[in-house]
């Protein structure tokens, strides 16, 4: 019938008026259910229906109606369900629809494809298209659940135990297995068991007591740690049915029971896996290419700016004080560190560049690989940015692993073979949205050719055929390798355009380079640099990665000891008096770390590819002790007394912060030395009232929120920050007459008795401090064997202050 199926007319506007000739009027009312199921599909099934009645009789007719049907669904429905989405789903429906061999086999192609939309938009009862106020009472609810179920259980626990005491409860059943691979094995099995046991309706024989031929079980008594048990296996359920991947296994019960129960993990596991199944549904609709949305689609970019909005409001609503009184937002110190894309940029390229410094001292050689994913991860052409037909609906994460996987046998391959080598990886995205890898890599010269063939061939073993043009001439198109010639350029010049493309899209132009400041489809680096980060952001995929290079985290900390800290560094030294020996191996490392040559500190370190065991210098961490507050010792879901120091996390996990760094030398012996020399502490930005508005302002006083290391300001969602106005957001200069009125009211201030009397009191205090210090007896230097000054608290880990 399929040559029928094809010569039906589907847009007759006739068709539902002839199909109500056919046959008897419980015959028509039969088929007119399918009609008013299925009304923007009606038209084309009426076509249908009487292409086949008219050649085949009306029961042939009818069949076919019911084969036919029996699989779609209304586009419309599905369409109207995600409003944001609909004109994206209605234009690719229309396309499969008309890429079908026959204009049925396109609506059944299309109804299919839509099916599978709804259900991976749908997660629980929860539609991703939904805004995130709706996501936050959603995530609210199911942890609200969690806890619900668990509550319902401990509540039982008196009553299940009494009714078992009682005997109103049935033992447990545990039948053993039936042995056997197949149903008649297990049947025979079953068979012989009932044969070899004793007939329930016999008499035992004399002499045998009757107790004896019962089994007897001690059924377990209902505990606490059931009843979490029992909530466990609930709550991981209930997050497998919205897709969500349950915590690990080798996590203790409590610690997957907080988390399940936590409403900031269902918020941020809804928000994750959302953003990833709308933007792989609107990847399918063909709407992620370069005639469309470039690198991702134009909802993701939306939901990333929000996104960053949000952690920008609230890092302004928290602040940061350390030991000396110096206060930053947090948005201030966000600046400071590597959330700067110029500081970022500067970092990597600086390491870039003075590693091919250490390689051309070494005399190594330096190679570009470029590795693209085979055609079954693109869902475009990349010439006509058609539908791919071989695409498979993979997502980029599933191309980033498959690459993951590829990389990790080929450096296995030439870890085997003893061919090391090191440098940069950079991944960015196709127009599609699909990754591909950026390899700048240093091998010796003798090495070189072995290393392109190897990764040549693991690039190309899959789908070989793919690798010819229509002329059969073998192409780039999965794997393309470059050796680096410093006479036409360094290698820094080779990755710093890849490298501006995936953080802030500034570079520094080539002179006499045309189009530099565009990337290879034309679009300005400025404007694909916000797109490849909320790309980057959505798939959770890592953008650049060091290879065979020690670590940047020793060479950061090392970093934070500027020439500020001598004295500091100093008396750390005198306190904890390390070996000369590891003192000589820190100081040089310092010194090549401040003066920025990575290619010292790499030549320090040990050299490219040195294991992290044999280097000299590795990071320091420690437990993060707890500060006695009132309250905190008392658990409020159990009652139980927690007496431990250790300061544990949200969801019951130990917590450790970095404190410095830990010197070894050539023998073996080892010190450690701080580099966290600032104690922060967060605490919300105070607020003031100033004519009925409130604002925000840093300062103390006898009423001021207490200092802790935590953060005690209220859910950012329930401030409701973009209410306020935003001159309270962003400080503006006063103007002449404000300030004029401004200098006044302090002139009339200082000129009160109470200012008198305030500065008064201040110079008293002050007289009566420095007799006191004259009073006390001179400061006497520890012994060499007293122990070490006492660790800053958990709240370091910000960077130290400018």
């Amino acid at each position: 019938m399929s040559a029928i199926e094809s010569s039906c007319t589907l847009e007759t506007g006739s068709a539902l008026e002839t199909a109500r000739t056919f046959g008897t009027p419980e015959c028509r009312q039969w088929r007119q259910g399918f009609f008013e199921r299925l009304p923007t599909l009606a038209e084309a099934l009426a076509a249908g229906f009487v292409a086949v009645a008219r050649r085949h009789g009306n029961a042939a007719g009818n069949r076919w109606l019911a084969r036919r049907a029996a699989g779609l669904i209304e586009p419309e429905r599905v369409c109207q369900r995600f409003p944001t989405l609909a004109a994206d789903l209605r234009r690719a429906f229309a396309e499969l629809r008309r890429q079908g061999e026959t204009p049925l086999d396109g609506i059944a192609a299309g109804c299919a494809w839509l099916e599978t939309v709804e259900t991976r938009l749908t997660l629980g009862a929860f539609n991703a298209s939904h805004d995130d106020d709706a996501l936050i009472d959603y995530a609210r609810a199911q942890a609200r659940g969690v806890e619900d179920v668990r509550h319902q259980l401990v509540g039982h626990i008196a009553g299940h135990n009494r009714r078992q005491r009682l005997g109103l409860l049935l033992p447990p059943r545990r039948l053993s297995p039936l042995p056997g691979a197949t149903l008649s094995a297990q049947a025979r099995a079953r068979a012989a068991r009932i044969a070899r046991g004793p007939n329930p309706l016999t008499p035992p024989r004399p002499g045998v007591p009757l107790l004896s031929l019962f089994t007897w079980q001690r059924a377990p008594l209902m505990t606490l740690a059931v009843a979490d048990t029992l909530a466990l296996e609930r709550a991981r359920a209930r997050a497998r049915r919205h897709g969500i991947a349950p915590p690990s296994l080798r996590l203790k019960l409590a610690s997957q029971l907080a988390r399940l129960s936590c409403e900031r993990w269902w918020r941020r596991q809804l928000r994750r896996l959302a953003g990833r199944r709308l933007e792989q549904v609107l990847r399918e609709a063909r709407r992620v290419h370069k005639r469309a949305g470039i690198y991702c689609s134009e909802l993701t970019l939306t939901r990333r700016r929000a996104q960053k909005v949000r952690n920008r409001a609230l890092l302004e609503t928290l602040e940061a004080i350390n030991q000396a009184g110096q206060t930053y937002t947090l948005a201030e110190l966000a600046e400071l560190g590597l959330a700067n894309p110029d500081h970022r940029r500067a970092e990597l390229m600086l390491r870039i560049r003075d590693t091919e410094v250490e390689a051309r001292r070494l005399g190594h050689v330096g190679l570009f690989f470029t590795l693209t994913a085979p055609s079954r991860f693109h869902p475009v052409l990349a010439a006509s940015a058609q539908r791919n037909p071989k695409y498979d609906g993979s997502t980029p994460r599933d191309a980033q692993q498959h690459l993951q996987a590829l990389w990790a046998r080929a450096r296995a391959a030439l870890a085997r073979e003893g061919r090391g080598l090191y440098g940069i990886r950079v991944v960015e995205p196709h127009h599609d949205g699909t990754p591909h890898w950026h390899l700048l890599v240093w091998a010796k010269p003798e090495h070189a050719a072995a290393v392109t063939e190897t990764l040549r061939g693991y690039a190309e073993a899959e789908s070989p055929e793919e690798l010819y043009d229509r002329g059969g001439q073998k192409t780039h198109a999965r794997f393309k390798a470059e050796t680096i010639d410093p006479a036409r350029g360094t290698a820094a010049g080779y990755v710093a355009k890849y490298i501006s493309k995936n953080l802030n899209g500034e570079q520094f132009a080539r002179a006499g380079v045309e189009g530099d400041h565009l990337d290879r489809y034309g679009q300005a680096l400025t404007d694909a640099a916000p797109r490849i980060e909320a790309w980057a952001a959505t798939w959770g995929i890592r953008q650049f990665q060091f290879l065979g290079l020690p670590s940047v985290t020793v060479w950061r900390e090392v970093r934070r000891l500027t020439e500020r800290q001598a004295d500091t560094l100093q008396q750390w030294e005198a306190a904890t008096r390390p070996r000369p020996s590891i003192a000589r191996v820190l100081h040089r490392v310092r010194a090549a770390a401040l003066a920025g040559q990575w290619d010292r500190y790499l030549r320090l370190m040990g050299g490219p590819n040195a294991p992290r065991k044999l280097q000299p210098i590795k990071p320091w961490s420690i437990p993060a002790f707890r500060r006695a507050q009132a309250g905190d010792d008392v658990s409020h879901a159990s009652g139980e007394v927690n007496p431990g120091l250790i300061e544990r996390g949200r969801y019951g996990d130990e917590i450790r912060v970095p404190k410095g760094l830990v010197v070894s030398d050539r023998r073996g012996h080892a010190a450690e030395y701080l580099t966290r020399l600032y104690r922060w502490e967060v605490r919300p930005r105070r607020r003031l009232t100033v004519g009925g508005v409130s604002g925000e302002f840093s300062g103390g006083g006898a009423a001021a929120d207490p200092w802790t290391c935590v953060t005690n300001c209220t859910d950012p969602a329930s401030q409701n920050i973009s209410t306020l106005p935003r001159h309270l957001l962003t400080p503006r200069a006063p103007t002449p007459d404000e300030l004029e009125a401004q200098l006044a009211r302090y002139r009339e201030w200082r000129a009160s008795e109470a200012a008198r009397a305030e500065v008064e009191n201040a110079d008293v205090e002050q007289r009566l401090i420095r007799t006191l210090v004259r009073r006390q007896p001179p400061h006497t230097p520890r012994p060499a064997t007293a122990a070490p000054p006492a660790r800053p608290g958990a709240g370091d880990g910000l960077p130290a202050p400018r």
